[in-house]
């Protein structure tokens, strides 16, 4: 017996890559609903998961912090993203990525197989924080969290979340199947599917764009901070040809005339850097802000259309009133998270245009001293030799305008083609909507047709 119970708790629960699954809960976690995947895999019937506590399924070898972070985030009304194993009824296990997303009264929590890279390196983080654990306590996990997420290249639990949900949904698209087409399947809920299929086709190619989103954060991320640096060495240049300009002797006050210029231009470009840098930092947020709710809602949307298909080739697992209150939650999730998305995207807009104003001007900044730069050569070259100082200087400050210039017209092509194409997924978002608000009605008149 004990060698059985031993195999049993080793065993892992089946579990395919094409599958994913949803649970429905109250805020005291307790289970409403769920569907037929959720019910196979945790080996419990479905009456007595219905009304039980989520920790029904909860595995011994989960850190408890997790959880603990799990219950930070959705009391704070956010919803979080995390790898969970749990156990099966006969003491078995299966691995998921969890996605929970707080709904009025509710916590609607959708699973899919992990599948990614980030999946292995995981689980040997889950193993540090249970020893950690073990051997101290939960505080000594809670502080060792953020420092194994750093060490794998996470800033912060957010950002670490938002990666995993993104490569896991990409890693999945490479390998799912295509699913059926049951449009022609006789049952009320028919029309409900065409108008999911629908909806899945317009967001996929919304979806497809997500690597830019990733790659602007990336670049406006990294071009901020080296503007920072030029414009650095540019105040400390001007403070160098100041200092220089009192010791020449002769043609020094047109010197000195020179470098209070690059010294007044300094101080403006910093002010200008400094903006681009607030609004830098701004894009940044809102862009992890995108990209995790774009991620959410092609995650959502994939539940909806899954959940539609296994009702219709099984219909006796679920009563209508529940297949329709299920079919509820979900939409009204993929809407609430489309409307989030859209006022993202609208903060969006405004911050890439501000950036690109600060970057213009400083462009013009970056033309008016490239002019003080090539007079201060032909200053330099025409004076006597106590002068060859000033060659080296303005050498030096043509090399950097260079630099800056450089930098700036990288951001400004890059930023001015997000904003048109962030325009195009603005206008995208309204077809969007529609076919939601479609499936949403479709949703009232099955709702209708019950009572």
């Amino acid at each position: 017996m004990e060698k059985l119970q031993t195999a049993m708790t080793l065993k892992e629960a089946k579990f395919d890559i094409n599958e994913l699954f949803f649970s429905i809960t109250d805020q005291d976690s307790t289970i409403r609903s769920g569907n037929e995947v959720f019910i196979r895999i945790s080996g419990y019937k479905k009456d007595e998961l219905i009304g039980s506590f989520h920790n029904i399924i909860r595995h011994p070898d989960m850190p408890k912090i997790i959880f603990k972070t799990f219950w930070e985030y959705l009391q704070a009304g956010k919803p979080i993203v995390a790898y969970v194993k749990n156990k099966t009824k006969e003491g078995g296990y299966y691995w998921v990525l969890a996605a929970v997303f707080p709904l009025n009264d509710r916590y609607v929590s959708i699973r899919i197989k992990p599948n990614s890279t980030i999946f292995a390196a995981a689980k040997e983080l889950y193993f540090k924080l249970l020893m950690a654990e073990t051997k101290e306590n939960i505080e000594a996990s809670a502080a060792l969290l953020p420092q194994l997420l750093s060490e794998l290249g996470y800033t912060t639990y957010d950002h670490f979340m938002s990666e995993v949900l993104l490569q896991e949904l990409q890693e999945r698209q490479k390998v799912i199947s295509p699913s059926e087409d049951e449009s022609q399947s006789e049952s009320p809920l028919t029309l409900a599917y065409s108008h999911s299929k629908t909806l899945m086709k317009e967001y996929d190619s919304w979806f497809d764009k997500i690597e830019m989103f990733s790659q602007v954060k990336s670049m406006f991320e990294e071009k901020g901070l080296v503007l920072r640096l030029l414009a650095r060495e540019i105040v400390f240049l001007s403070l160098n040809a100041s200092v220089s300009s009192y010791k020449i002797e002769n043609g020094g006050e047109t010197f000195g005339v020179l470098a209070r210029d690059i010294r007044i231009n300094a101080k403006e470009n910093d002010v200008l850097i400094d903006q681009i840098h607030t609004n830098v930092e701004t894009i940044t947020l809102l862009l992890n802000e995108v990209i995790f709710s774009v991620s959410a809602i092609r995650l959502q949307i994939e539940m909806v259309l899954f959940f539609l298909e296994e009702v219709l080739h099984q219909c006796d697992e679920f009563g209508m009133d529940e297949i329709v209150n299920n079919m509820n939650d979900l939409v009204v999730l993929v809407i609430n998270y489309t409307d989030k998305l859209n006022a993202v995207q609208a903060q969006l807009e405004i911050k890439i245009q501000e950036t690109l104003t600060n970057l213009n001007q400083l462009e013009q900044q970056m033309m008016y001293l490239g002019y003080v730069q090539i007079y201060g050569i032909i200053e330099a070259a025409a004076s006597q030799d106590e002068s060859a100082r000033f060659q080296v200087i303005f050498s030096q400050l043509k090399t950097l305008v260079q630099q800056t210039s450089h930098e700036i017209e990288t951001m400004q092509k890059m930023g001015g083609s997000f904003y048109s194409e962030n325009r195009l997924l603005l206008e995208k978002s309204a077809s969007i909507e529609k076919v939601s608000e479609l499936l949403k009605e479709e949703i009232l008149i099955l709702q209708r047709r019950k009572q």
